[in-house]
């Protein structure tokens, strides 16, 4: 056990119950830590001890006590007491969640009137005058055996007593700043994603005006609805990041691992953060093995992990920055860097960097775009493939190396279908059942111009009844509807429609207990908002 020394400290409550004890026994006590090297603290100093403190390690006593005290163990925690020259030392083991974490020592006791011959003995031992020792010996009253014990055991229990409410309260100190420490980086959080929001919407608004008035050229329509596209990606690519933390850190995911090439990855995730690489002008360079390295992973969360990398990197490296991954055979593991030009970490902050909300310089991370968790999606993605992952900086302005290592794979690879082309999509029936206005006419035009016939419902019983009529041939249902919710409406579209009906939910609920229950109640895809056009065409083809 990890012990903080402060727990020994003769604080206010120490001081006042050990020199309680001093002065109702006439002993000087000392406390030791685990490694009985010197004493941690030293209470009610008594003139026997002072005068015999100069060279009181000769006599030994004290070590050997101690020593005697740190061997005891819990089951068998007895009283220490040793003798020399008609004075003895009495010890006791100190003891925290039933271990011995340290010794305390009273002294000095008289345990019989010693004779001239001994005080000259003693005296010689100690470095002090005949006189001096013999005037102080007298002063003193021998103790014995049975009440020697007893200042044991109430040493025993004093000090273990105190240590114990010590540690407590220390530990309740701890526990009060990581709270406090822990609100407030969820505050910067909140703050931050507060203006992450409401950058692109600020961006998707203004765009969305100048298509609304009619008065722009094409050209800067076009460019306006390529700003709106780009933003709603932006803020869906957020919102997925923040579940996925959610689900990660409470151990709700499950990885679906196949053999995955790593160059794979690597260059889905470079296609992921070109744009935002590009647009800081910072130069990119590859390095991979020759041969091909396969891991047992999760695709999409391999991909998620490089591509959070190099999403850092350029965010938190200065424009016309460098960019490096490298990626290397260690024995039965690969080692993927990811090394930038950027502004590097500090010392302070470089153990925190993988704690969730956790940033070093927040300003910064204002201004460059994103959550601050990168890192902590990466750490918990890296641990789910059985992997580790490390972060090297030499401080501020002198860039960033994170190093990631995972295990190789085991099985062969068989490489996907190229999907075929010029394919033709057919026509469909298609009712959508959707209460926010906006969204049922955006799904309505969306779905018209791929030539589908398109009715809407604005809540669930109209929805129910408009399927009875039409019979549709596929049906894209809200879960948040009025009057009957998406799980009632799927299973009464079901009961009537049976497996002619295609059931999509699309949704903005999107957790894995969202999606188990939308297959329960007889969905046959979940789609999660918002949804892009080729997602619709793709759940529509069965893909």
């Amino acid at each position: 056990m990890a012990l903080d020394k402060t727990v020994f400290e003769p604080d206010a409550a120490w001081k006042r119950a050990l020199e309680k004890y001093g002065a109702a026994t006439h002993l000087t006590v000392e406390l030791y830590g685990r490694d009985a090297r010197w004493p941690i603290a030293q209470v009610h100093s008594t003139p026997l001890f002072e005068l015999l403190a100069p060279g009181h390690h000769a006599l030994s006593m004290f070590a050997a006590c101690v020593q005697r005290c740190l061997t005891q163990t819990a089951a068998a925690s007895t009283i220490v007491v040793e003798q020399r020259h008609s004075l003895a030392v009495i010890g006791s083991p100190l003891m925290l969640n039933g271990e011995v974490v340290g010794a305390a020592v009273a002294a000095y006791v008289l345990t019989a009137f010693p004779d001239e011959h001994a005080v000259r003995r003693l005296a010689k031992e100690c470095n002090v005058t005949f006189a001096a020792l013999s005037r102080r010996i007298r002063e003193e009253l021998p103790l014995t055996r049975a009440r020697s014990n007893v200042y044991g055991e109430l040493l025993q229990v004093l000090c273990n007593a105190l240590l114990s409410e010590s540690y407590r309260a220390r530990q309740q100190d701890r526990t009060a700043m990581r709270l406090t420490a822990a609100d407030r980086a969820k505050d910067d959080f909140l703050a931050m994603l507060s203006h992450e929001l409401r950058n692109p919407l600020g961006a998707i608004q203004i765009a969305s005006q100048i298509i609304r008035l009619g008065r722009a050229s094409q050209a800067a329509v076009q460019k306006a609805a390529e700003i709106v596209d780009r933003q709603v990606k932006h803020m869906a690519r957020l919102l997925d990041d923040l579940l996925d933390v959610s689900r990660i850190t409470s151990g709700r995911i499950e990885l679906r691992k196949s053999s995955v090439p790593l160059a794979t990855a690597v260059a889905h995730a470079m296609e992921t953060s070109r744009a935002l690489i590009d647009a800081h002008g910072h130069s990119l360079t590859i390095s991979l093995p020759e041969e091909p390295i396969l891991l047992e992973a999760d695709p999409t969360r391999l991909e998620q992990i490089v591509t959070n990398l190099l999403d850092n990197a350029a965010k938190y490296t200065p424009p016309k920055g460098h960019i490096a991954v490298m990626a290397s055979l260690e024995e039965n593991g690969v080692v993927l860097r990811v090394r930038d030009t950027g502004v590097g970490i500090s010392s302070e902050m470089l153990p925190r960097v993988f704690d969730l909300f956790a940033q070093g310089d927040p300003s910064l991370a204002h201004s460059q775009g994103g959550l601050g968790i990168g890192l902590t999606m990466v750490q918990k993605l890296v641990d789910l493939h059985g992997g580790t992952v490390t972060v090297h900086s030499e401080g501020l302005g002198r860039g960033t190396e994170v190093v990631v290592r995972l295990p190789l794979g085991t099985r062969s690879h068989t490489p996907p279908e190229p999907a075929s082309e010029g394919r033709v999509r057919p026509s469909h029936h298609i009712l959508v059942v959707e209460d926010n206005p906006d969204a049922r006419e955006m799904l309505r035009v969306t779905l018209e111009v791929d030539g589908h016939r398109v009715e809407v419902a604005e809540d669930g019983p109209q929805g129910v009844a408009m399927a009875r009529s039409s019979r549709p041939q596929v049906v894209l249902v809200d879960i948040g509807l009025p009057g009957l919710n998406g799980y009632e409406v799927a299973k009464q579209m079901r009961a009537l429609l049976g497996r002619h009906v295609r059931l999509i939910a699309v949704t903005g609920y999107g957790q894995p207990e969202d999606r188990r229950r939308t297959k329960e109640a007889g969905f046959d895809a979940h789609l999660t908002k918002p949804v892009s056009c080729e997602q619709i065409a793709e759940v529509l083809e069965g893909r």
